[in-house]
C-alpha cells in the first residue's frame, strides 16, 4: 500500500467530482474518471493502487451498474470497495447497487464529515481483511504469499520446459527467540529486513515468496555450485539490522528434477534440507539428496502396505471424548484412527494421513472409519445407552465426491441412525483451496441435518469470509494459540477474538489440544464452552473409551447416561445459545417496526423511548447488547445523544443513529457513532448496515485486545532482563539453565566474566561511566557468543555465558581470548583501557544445574584474578579457590554458625547474595533455593519491596529497626538492617531475631 492512498472518482458531472475531490484530498490522492469505461481503463492498469472507488450511477457510455457487473466479474477488481453516491432518492437504487457488490452508499447533497467517515471506514475494513485474506503479496514483507508464489513457480516451469531451476528455502534459525526477547515489532522488522535482502540477491534472476513464518522460498537458475559466501553475506548483512539478535539463516537447495511435482512439494523438499542443518554450528545450507530420500522410501512402504491394512483390519478406531467445560462431563467424541502394523507396530497418523490425502487413498480409509463409529452407535444405543454423537473427519477429497450426501445417508440408513447422531468435521484449508464448491456442499449437507464443525480454525487465511460464508455450527480451536502466548504477543488475543466471534455468530467452541490445567483455566476465562485433549483424556480404544463415559458421566447424568446437547440444562452453553438485545431507543416508535421484521429471527429487538430508560437498560444488560440504534428526532438534545453514545463506547456496544436530517450526522460522528442512516432508507439495507457496523466493532475490540497483551509481554519482558544491560537478569539466566536440563540438555559451556578494577572506574569517574562501561562490555559480550542468546549480567561488574552446546576447543579459546584482551572503551572524549577475567567450566563434566557450573566457573575466575588480570582459568577437578578466598569463606562459616539470622540482598534488585544457616531453618528452605531469589518474595510473599525496604534506605548511615510477622503470619520476627557494601557492590544487610 502507498502512504498515501488513491480514491477513484468515477462521476459525469465536473462539479461532483471536485466537491468530493476537496473533502478528501488533504488525505487522499484522487484519480478522477468521467465515466465507467474511462475508470475500467484506469482501474486495468493501477487496480493495486486504489485504495476505494466512489462511483455515480447515472453516468454515459457505461454507468455505475454496468460498472459494478465488470468490477464482480473480475477476481482482482472485485477486491477493490465501491461506495455509490447518488443524488436520487429512490430507494431502488441504493438496494440495486448493494445488490451489485457496491459496499456502502451516500447520498447527496454530500457532508464531508460523513463523506471521510465512510471512506476510512471502507478503507479500513478493506486492509483488515487483505491481511486474513489470500492475496498476492505478503502483507508484511511485500513478497509472493505463499500460494501465489507456488502458482508462479509452475508457470515458470511449464513455460520453460528445456531450462533447468533451482528452489532455494531460507529459514531464519531461532527466529521464535526474536519474538520472545525482543517482541513480535522486532521479528517483523528482522521479517521486512530479510525480505528486501532476498529480493536484492535474486534481482531479476528469480522470484521470492514468504510461505511460512520465518520461511522464504526462491525459485532461481540452476547452478552446479553456490559459493559459500553467498551465505555468509547474508547473516552478516541482516545482523547489520540488530547485532544483539545474533541471527543465522540456513538454507535448503532442492535442484528441481521432477518438474511434475506440486510446487509446494518442491519447497518441501528444499525445507527438509534446511532441517537436516539446524542447530549445526558453522554449516549454513544443504542439498536435499539421497538422506533425505529414506524418508520417502517410508512413504513408499506406507503406500505399498496401505489396501492390505485395510483388509486385515489394521486400522482401529480410537475415541476421543470431548467434555464441557463446566460440568465435565463427556458430551460427544471424536473418531480418530490408529495404524496397528503386525511388523512395524504402531504407525502413528502424522506418518500416513497426508499421504493418504496426496493420492486419493484416503476416502476409502475415511468410510471405514465412518463404518465403524455408526456401527459404534448402533451398538451403544441397542444396549439402552442414550447416543453419543460422534465426529468423523471429512477430507478434501470426500468433500469434492458429488455423491458425497447419498454416502453418508446410506450409512446412516445401513445402522438405522439419523444425521444429528454424528458430526461432520471440515478444515478450514479445503474451504482455502475451493471456498465455492465447499460452501454448496455443506449447505447440502446442513439441509440433510447434519452438524458441521470445523476443524483447524485459524490455520488459514480466510478464516473470517469463511464464518460468513459457510453454514457451520461448531469451530474448532487448536490450543496452540495459546500454548506458547508468551512467545507470540497476539496468540491469547486471537483466541479471545475468536471466541467473542464465534458467540456473537451463535456458534459453539470447541478447545482442542488441551493439555494443562492452565490451559483449562484461560478457556473458562474466555468464555469457551467444549473441550478436547490429553488433560482430560487421550484418545481410547472402544472398550476404555465406554468404560470412561460410565466413570465420567455418572456423576453428570441420570442412569449413568451420557450428556448429549439436546439434554444440556437450558442455562448451559447450547448450540442456538440465547439472542443478544438490539437496542432501539425511539422516542416516537416509528423505526421499531422495521427493525423488528427484519432482525426478530436474530436478536430481541427493545424499544426504549426515553434517554433515561436507555441508560438503566444498557447498565443492566451491558454484556446481553449487540448494538444500539439511536433515532435522533428535534426533540432530543445533543446531551442526551452525547450521554448514550459515551456509556456505549464504555461498554464496547457499536451505535448507528437515524437521522431525519443532515444536519446533526456529522457531530453523531465525532462522538464516535460507527453509522449513520439518513432517512427515508430501505428496509432491504438495513442489514447490511448492521453488519457492517458490527464488523467494525470486531476489529476496534480485536486491536483493544492487542494493545492489552502488548503491554503484559513488555512487563514479562521487563522481569527477565537486566534493566541496565538488556541482558538476562540472574534470575531469567538460571530459569533458562534449568529449563535446559529439564529438557535433557547435556553439553555446555558456562562462563564467568568479571571487569577488573571495575570499582576504581566507579569511584574516580563516577556511576555514570561505570554504567556505560557495563552496556559496552554486555554488547562485546553478544557479539562474541553470537551463537547464543543465555547472556546474563549477574550482578555489579560479574557476567555470565552459557553455551547450550559443543563447541570446539580452539574456536572457544579464541573467543576467551577476545574477552581477556584489552579492550578500548572511548566516549565523550573518555579513553579507557579496559580488561576482563574468565573463569570457565564444562558441562556435563563440573555439572548438570546452575549451581554446580556457578560455583565452578566462581572457582577458576578467582583464580584466573589470583594469577594475573586479563586471563582466563578453565576449571579442572580437585581446583580450590585462592587463600584469601579461603579466608573469606571462613568469615562466612563463622556467620552460619552464629544464633541471629542473617542474609544480604543486592541494594537495587533485592536479590539475595548470602543467608546463613540460621535464616535458611527460619523459613525452612534450603540455601541453594534462596541465593538469587528476591528477599521479599521469600520472607514476605510478596510482588514488590516492602515499606521496610524504604525505611533501610532512608537510614543509609545507621541500623533501622522493627518489628513484623513472616509471611506465614504467625512468625514474629525483630528486624534489623542497613545499607553496605558487600564485595564491592551496594547491599542491605539484615538481620533477624526471633521473638
Amino acid at each position: 500500500m502507498p502512504l498515501t492512498k488513491n480514491i477513484l472518482i468515477v462521476d459525469d458531472n465536473k462539479k461532483n467530482r471536485q466537491v468530493l475531490s476537496k473533502i478528501l484530498c488533504s488525505q487522499y490522492n484522487i484519480i478522477e474518471a468521467e465515466n465507467g469505461k474511462e475508470a475500467l481503463e484506469i482501474l486495468n492498469h493501477h487496480y493495486k493502487s486504489i485504495s476505494v472507488i466512489l462511483l455515480d450511477i447515472v453516468m454515459p457510455v457505461m454507468n455505475g451498474y454496468e460498472l459494478l457487473a465488470e468490477l464482480r466479474s473480475d477476481a482482482f477488481l472485485s477486491n477493490i470497495p465501491v461506495i455509490v453516491t447518488s443524488g436520487n432518492e429512490e430507494i431502488d437504487i441504493e438496494v440495486n447497487a448493494l445488490s451489485l457488490g457496491a459496499h456502502d452508499f451516500i447520498q447527496k447533497p454530500y457532508l464531508p464529515d460523513v463523506i471521510k467517515h465512510r471512506v476510512a471506514n471502507t478503507i479500513y475494513l478493506r486492509e483488515t481483511a487483505c491481511l486474513i485474506s489470500s492475496v498476492q503479496k505478503d502483507a508484511l514483507t511485500g513478497l509472493y504469499s505463499k500460494e501465489y508464489f507456488y502458482r508462479l513457480v509452475e508457470e515458470i516451469l511449464h513455460n520453460n520446459p528445456d531450462k533447468k531451476y533451482d528452489i532455494i528455502c531460507a529459514d531464519i534459525e531461532r527466529f521464535k527467540l526474536v519474538n520472545e526477547l525482543y517482541g513480535t515489532k522486532e521479528g517483523d522488522a528482522l521479517l521486512r529486513y530479510v525480505a528486501n535482502m532476498l529480493q536484492d540477491k535474486v534481482q531479476d534472476l528469480g522470484i521470492c515468496g514468504r510461505i511460512g513464518g520465518d520461511v522464504f522460498a526462491i525459485i532461481i537458475d540452476h547452478q552446479e555450485e553456490y559459493e559459500e559466501e553467498f551465505f555468509l553475506e547474508s547473516i552478516e548483512y541482516i545482523n547489520k539490522l540488530n547485532a544483539s539478535l545474533n541471527c543465522v539463516i540456513k538454507y535448503g537447495i532442492y535442484a528441481i528434477e521432477d518438474r511434475t511435482l506440486p510446487a509446494n512439494i518442491m519447497c518441501d523438499r528444499a525445507c527438509l534440507a534446511v532441517e537436516s542443518i539446524k542447530g549445526k554450528y558453522g554449516t549454513y545450507c544443504a542439498f536435499y539428496d539421497d538422506t533425505i530420500r529414506q524418508k520417502l522410501l517410508h512413504e513408499q512402504f506406507i503406500l505399498s502396505n496401505m489396501k492390505s491394512a485395510l483388509t486385515n483390519k489394521e486400522f482401529v478406531v480410537f475415541y476421543q471424548p470431548k467434555f464441557d467445560l463446566m460440568t465435565e462431563a463427556i458430551c460427544s467424541a471424536e473418531a480418530l484412527v490408529r495404524w496397528f502394523h503386525p511388523e512395524k507396530g504402531m504407525i502413528p497418523p502424522n506418518e500416513f494421513i497426508e499421504i493418504f490425502e496426496n493420492n486419493g487413498f484416503i476416502t476409502e480409509l475415511d468410510l471405514y472409519v465412518w463404518e465403524e463409529a455408526c456401527k459404534w452407535i448402533r451398538s451403544w444405543i441397542d444396549r439402552g445407552n442414550a447416543p453419543v454423537p460422534v465426529s468423523i473427519n471429512m477430507s478434501r477429497a470426500d468433500i469434492y465426491n458429488p455423491n458425497i450426501d447419498k454416502i453418508l445417508l446410506d450409512l446412516l440408513g445401513k445402522y438405522k441412525l439419523n444425521p444429528s447422531h454424528i458430526y461432520l468435521e471440515i478444515t478450514e484449508t479445503a474451504y482455502t483451496e475451493n471456498s465455492e464448491q465447499m460452501v454448496e456442499v455443506v449447505s447440502r449437507l446442513k439441509k440433510l441435518g447434519f452438524l458441521i464443525e470445523m476443524d483447524d480454525f485459524g490455520s488459514g487465511y480466510s478464516s473470517l469470509n469463511m464464518l460468513s460464508e459457510l453454514p457451520i455450527d461448531v469451530i474448532k480451536l487448536d490450543m496452540r494459540f495459546v500454548q506458547n502466548q508468551d512467545s507470540s504477543r497476539n496468540k491469547r488475543s486471537i483466541m479471545s477474538f475468536v471466541i467473542s466471534l464465534a458467540k456473537w455468530m451463535n456458534l459453539m467452541v470447541v478447545a482442542e489440544g488441551v493439555e494443562t490445567e492452565e490451559q483449562v483455566n484461560l478457556l473458562k476465562v474466555l468464555g469457551c464452552q467444549r473441550v478436547q485433549g490429553y488433560y482430560f483424556s487421550k484418545p481410547l480404544p472402544l472398550d476404555s473409551f465406554e468404560e470412561l463415559i460410565f466413570r465420567v458421566n455418572s456423576n453428570n447424568a441420570d442412569n449413568n447416561k451420557p450428556v448429549t446437547i439436546s439434554q444440556l440444562p437450558n442455562d448451559r452453553p447450547r448450540l442456538s445459545s440465547n439472542k443478544k438485545n438490539m437496542v432501539i431507543f425511539d422516542w416516537d416508535s416509528q423505526e421499531y417496526e422495521a427493525f423488528e421484521k427484519v432482525f426478530a429471527n436474530k436478536y430481541n429487538v427493545k424499544n426504549m423511548s426515553t434517554t433515561e430508560e436507555t441508560q438503566a437498560f444498557i447498565h443492566k444488560e451491558k454484556s446481553k447488547i449487540a448494538i444500539l440504534i439511536f433515532a435522533v428526532t428535534p426533540n432530543i438534545s445533543m446531551d442526551q445523544i452525547t450521554n448514550v453514545v459515551t456509556l456505549c463506547k464504555q461498554y464496547d456496544i457499536p451505535v448507528i443513529t437515524i437521522h431525519s436530517s443532515i444536519e446533526l450526522m456529522g457531530s453523531a460522528v465525532s462522538l464516535g457513532v460507527l453509522d449513520c442512516i439518513l432517512k427515508p432508507y430501505a428496509i432491504e439495507t438495513l442489514n447490511n448496515t448492521v453488519e457492517n457496523t458490527l464488523c467494525r466493532m470486531k476489529v476496534v475490540q480485536f486491536q483493544k485486545e492487542v494493545n492489552i497483551n502488548d503491554a503484559i509481554v513488555e512487563m514479562k519482558k521487563r522481569a527477565e532482563v537486566d534493566f541496565l544491560s538488556g541482558l538476562l537478569n540472574r534470575s531469567e539466566l538460571k530459569m533458562q539453565i534449568q529449563d535446559f536440563y529439564s529438557q535433557q540438555g547435556s553439553a555446555g559451556v558456562f562462563i564467568l566474566i568479571d571487569i577488573d578494577h571495575f570499582k576504581s572506574i566507579n569511584v574516580a569517574l563516577g556511576y555514570g561511566v561505570g554504567d556505560k562501561v557495563l552496556c559496552a562490555v554486555g554488547e562485546m559480550l553478544v557479539s562474541i557468543f553470537n551463537e547464543t542468546t543465555i547472556i546474563s549480567r549477574m550482578n555489579s561488574d560479574l557476567f555470565a555465558v552459557f553455551i547450550p552446546f559443543e563447541i570446539e576447543k580452539q574456536e572457544l579459546e579464541r573467543k576467551l581470548d577476545k574477552v581477556c584482551h584489552t579492550i578500548a572503551y572511548d566516549n565523550a572524549n573518555l579513553n579507557l583501557t579496559l580488561t576482563c577475567s574468565v573463569g570457565v567450566c564444562f558441562s556435563p563434566d563440573h555439572g548438570t544445574n546452575f549451581e554446580d557450573l556457578y560455583n565452578h566457573a566462581d572457582i577458576a575466575l578467582l583464580n584466573a584474578k589470583k594469577e594475573q588480570n586479563e586471563s582466563y582459568v578453565i576449571y579442572e577437578d580437585g581446583m580450590k579457590a585462592p587463600v584469601n578466598q579461603k579466608l573469606e569463606e571462613q568469615a562466612l562459616k563463622l556467620l552460619d554458625d552464629v544464633s541471629d539470622a542473617m542474609f544480604v540482598c543486592d541494594a537495587i534488585t533485592s536479590e539475595i547474595i548470602y543467608i546463613n544457616d540460621t535464616a535458611c531453618k527460619i523459613i525452612k528452605k534450603p540455601r541453594n533455593s534462596c541465593i538469587g531469589a528476591r528477599c521479599y518474595q521469600l520472607f514476605w510473599d510478596s510482588c514488590k519491596n516492602c515499606d521496610f525496604c524504604f525505611q533501610v534506605n532512608n537510614h543509609a548511615l545507621n541500623f533501622y529497626e522493627e518489628d513484623a510477622y513472616l509471611k506465614d503470619g504467625k512468625t514474629k520476627v525483630h528486624l534489623k538492617a542497613k545499607v553496605g557494601e558487600w564485595d564491592g557492590k551496594k547491599v542491605k544487610i539484615h538481620y533477624l531475631q526471633s521473638i
